[in-house]
């Protein structure tokens, strides 16, 4: 954490971030890594000076401890590859998904790195002008400046206040619009489940058809507590098989709402007001816990919920962050404290911002997806985590390395996703063509979304994802929506 002295240094933070900080002994505000103290932070706060501390942080965390077991899980892995008759362990993991060799991931991820930089070099002018207002000797941009001078630009250029737009937010809310949302696209119902928990904020539902049949169970563990897992993720409990067992999954996220006090007339203190990007993050883990719940159902565990090819498993939960973007769905349950619904014209110029930093979006994936795939293409005998770290940044993201940072001790993609952190992008790929289909006929299109829970999410891993996918669109995905996205003004 670091810690801050004066209000000046909070200057541009919203008052109910203000209000939610801790303090130390001394009368000092606490600005820590967890996600609902840093993003806001980086985001909002005009001091670069502290960004950059709090950010360089965020980088470090879990160094120099998860170093050395990084190290180890990359040679342990290569020894398992080798032992199964692979040169590498990336071979041995892409093998089985949908891009069948780490060749394949390769030009994968330099094509859409490719496809990206126009639009990236566009971004990054923007943002560099934007710096350059503030400190006209400036010839950089630095990732800890990237959040707060998007917002800049976005407010100047845009008229686009994401800090106006979190009143209408709050994480109760979200939740139960979240679950309406769920409902209507899928037929189901959400309904309380008396269960014991690991923690009084986790909370527990039943998901059922609404012919009354159950699909499963599932826990939300939404905001954060010391000792917790830091991320957001979805969490497979218990595997659903045909006639003995109903899956049970848990989400895992660090949001806002966690401070449940009353006032006196029975209102919450703390609304838990989120960000709008916390919103697609939610939903983003909802489509997997709707892909493992609705998917849970097959004969065999080992094909049951989320069982397809690893790289396609994302691509059902970027599907589902469309709708954040809808503002039929957001005024179902977007309101601020006054019970006003956000307005349309707010929701419109959003999307005219939305553009906006896609393209150094990207290219940092593309970084993120280089460095796993060559972590797990390497000898881990001459691996140096750090040197391969800077050279892919300089080649594939628009911002330099910060001297002194060890991103890959904090990566936890590198564990899960192990060689194929490229997943993201190929799945967006595939989500746009998927989006497709419900832009034509409309969002809420009860006989799309019905063919789409049937086709892509039932089947669970029963099928080839790329068949499962051809069976909804009626033909192999292709790039086309995805280009139209990227380009989209």
């Amino acid at each position: 954490h670091i810690t801050v002295d004066s209000i000046d240094e909070l200057k541009g933070l919203p008052q109910d971030y203000i209000d939610g900080l801790s303090k130390n002994a001394e009368g000092q505000w606490l600005i820590t890594t967890d996600y609902p103290s840093i993003f806001p932070f980086l985001r909002y706060a005009h001091n670069d000076k502290n960004r950059l501390a709090i950010y360089k942080q965020f980088l470090d965390r879990g160094y120099p401890d998860n170093e050395a077991l990084l190290k180890q899980i990359i040679s342990k892995r290569d020894q398992l590859a080798k032992h199964l008759g692979y040169d590498t362990y990336a071979e041995y993991v892409t093998e089985v998904a949908m891009i069948a060799t780490p060749s394949n991931a390769s030009t994968f991820i330099d094509r859409i790195a490719t496809l990206a930089k126009p639009r990236s070099d566009r971004d990054y002018k923007q943002l560099l002008a934007q710096l350059q207002t503030i400190d006209p000797q400036a010839e950089k941009v630095g990732n800890w400046q990237k959040a707060f001078l998007e917002e800049q630009v976005k407010k100047e250029q845009y008229q686009y206040d994401a800090k106006a737009i979190r009143e209408y937010f709050a994480y109760d809310d979200v939740k139960q619009g979240i679950f309406e949302l769920a409902g209507q696209l899928f037929d189901v119902e959400i309904i309380p489940w008396q269960t014991s928990t690991w923690h009084p904020a986790v909370s527990t539902h039943e998901l059922r058809k609404k012919t009354g049949e159950t699909l499963g169970y599932f826990y939300l563990d939404m905001h954060p507590r010391d000792g917790k897992y830091k991320h957001a993720a979805h969490f497979g409990i218990k595997t659903g098989v045909l006639d003995k067992q109903l899956p049970v999954s848990a989400l895992i996220c660090n949001f806002p709402g966690e401070d449940q006090q009353l006032d006196s007339t029975g209102h919450r203190l703390n609304r838990g007001l989120m960000e709008h990007n916390q919103v697609e993050t939610f939903l983003h883990e909802f489509g997997h816990l709707m892909h493992s719940l609705i998917g849970g159902h097959q004969e065999w565990s080992g094909l049951s919920g989320i069982a397809t090819e690893r790289d396609f498993v994302e691509a059902p939960s970027q599907l589902l962050e469309e709708w954040v973007w809808n503002y039929d769905t957001l005024k179902t349950f977007a309101v601020n404290a006054n019970g006003e619904t956000i307005p349309k014209a707010m929701v419109d110029k959003m999307l005219r911002a939305r553009g906006f930093g896609k393209g150094t979006h990207i290219r940092n994936q593309m970084f993120y997806a280089a460095l796993s795939l060559d972590y797990y293409s390497s000898s881990p005998e001459t691996l140096d985590l750090n040197e391969t770290l800077i050279r892919l940044q300089q080649a594939y993201s628009p911002f330099d390395y910060i001297n002194d940072t060890h991103f890959y001790a904090n990566f936890g993609h590198l564990y899960g996703y192990s060689a194929r952190y490229y997943t993201y992008m190929w799945s967006l790929v595939i989500a746009a063509d998927l989006f497709s289909e419900f832009e034509r006929d409309g969002l809420l299109n009860s006989d799309v979304a019905a063919r789409y829970r049937d086709k892509v999410l039932a089947p669970g891993g029963s099928k080839d994802a790329a068949d499962l996918v051809a069976d909804f669109l009626g033909r192999p995905f292709n790039y086309d929506a995805f280009i139209e996205q990227l380009n989209a003004e």
